[in-house]
């Protein structure tokens, strides 16, 4: 019994640093492809529009190259909606 068990401890701890490895690369490729399309997005949207998500796009980066991807993430996805939101200009 006692073999069997850390048979499956040695396993997991195998495996262990390969999952955290894919998942590190997989999230930085998530910061990325975030700040790629805000780049796109951010092309048509209007200055005022840039003025309010450039807070959010400049947090997401730098969390992202802290290594605090799902943070980042989160950030970069803000700034893409705010600058994806239609104008409030009042219409004529």
């Amino acid at each position: 019994m006692k073999i069997r068990h850390v048979v499956i401890a040695s396993a997991a701890l195998a495996i262990a640093p390969a999952a955290f490895a894919q998942e590190t690369v997989q999230s930085t490729a998530d910061c990325a492809s975030l700040q790629a399309q805000y780049d796109q997005v951010a092309s048509a949207a209007t200055a005022e529009q840039l003025s309010q998500a450039k807070a959010a796009r400049d947090e997401g980066e730098k969390l992202c190259s802290e290594g605090k991807a799902a943070e980042g993430a989160a950030k970069l996805k803000e700034a893409i909606s705010q600058i994806s939101a239609p104008s409030q200009q009042p219409s004529s």
